[in-house]
């Protein structure tokens, strides 16, 4: 079973310009271990994933670093119990991460998790986004996995983002053409089928 995550995960990564190492690929490992386990135990991820937590929740994670430059720093909206965060901020280990989540149960779970992998570059906050975000004024990049309403994504982007800034946003399998976004498929795979779409947004 290793063997063929590791198939799946020199796919996505070689897709999305990651380059990973060998502690790296034990990181994704035991957080892939601990969504089936203590995350969905907690009620962070349905009772139905815990056979599916590699391909639904770690490579689909990875797969938003296609559309990520060379920011310095990365807000996770809506973060849940770490998606797309905790493996980005795995594989990117240069770049900081502000995972975002309302819910206390899940930021205190996300933390647990994130002290458990000597993750350095990630912070997590308890907080409502749009909230936060009036307070902290536009920034240079998010990442957001659970998807809003078309218009009132289109809205989320422009109102937040600095000039130049990027969004990374899943569109999940069959998406909608949405003006202010491109959208980019990873084509699928012997590992991976059907592909995957992202939106991608580059503030002007």
């Amino acid at each position: 079973m290793f063997h063929v995550k590791h198939r799946q995960l020199l796919d996505v990564a070689k897709w999305a310009g990651l380059d990973l190492g060998g502690e790296q690929e034990g990181q994704l490992e035991r957080y892939a271990g601990w969504l089936a386990d203590e995350a969905l135990q907690a009620g962070g991820i349905g009772p139905d994933e815990a056979s599916h937590v590699w391909e639904r929740h770690i490579l689909d994670s990875l797969m938003f670093a296609a559309g990520l430059g060379a920011e310095e720093w990365v807000l996770d909206v809506g973060t849940g119990v770490g998606l797309p965060g905790i493996p980005l901020s795995i594989a990117r280990p240069e770049t900081e991460f502000l995972l975002l989540d309302r819910s206390g149960r899940r930021v205190r779970l996300i933390r647990r998790i994130a002290r458990i992998l000597g993750l350095g570059n990630v912070e997590v906050v308890e907080a409502d986004a749009r909230a936060w975000l009036r307070n902290r004024g536009p920034i240079p990049c998010f990442v957001m996995r659970g998807v809003l309403r078309p218009q009132a994504l289109l809205t989320f982007g422009t109102d937040h983002l600095s000039p130049g800034g990027t969004a990374v946003v899943g569109a999940g399998l069959d998406p909608i053409d949405l003006d202010g976004f491109d959208l980019v498929r990873f084509p699928g795979s012997s590992v991976l089928e059907p592909g995957r779409w992202l939106r991608i947004m580059r503030q002007p």
